[in-house]
């Protein structure tokens, strides 16, 4: 039977995993914050030129 390199699966680092939650919840805000700012605008640009 022949050797092969047996490769181990590398655990991700406690940091590593907290910079991912921290990046994707930047995302989702800005996403959350964009998707509420643009009915807000169209909202605020019919009462005033009524």
């Amino acid at each position: 039977m022949k050797k092969g390199k047996i490769s181990k699966k590398k655990k991700e680092g406690i940091l590593k995993s907290i910079l991912i939650e921290i990046r994707d919840s930047i995302f989702f805000e800005v996403a959350w914050r964009i998707l509420f700012f643009i009915p807000r605008m169209i909202i605020r640009l019919i009462k005033n030129l009524f």
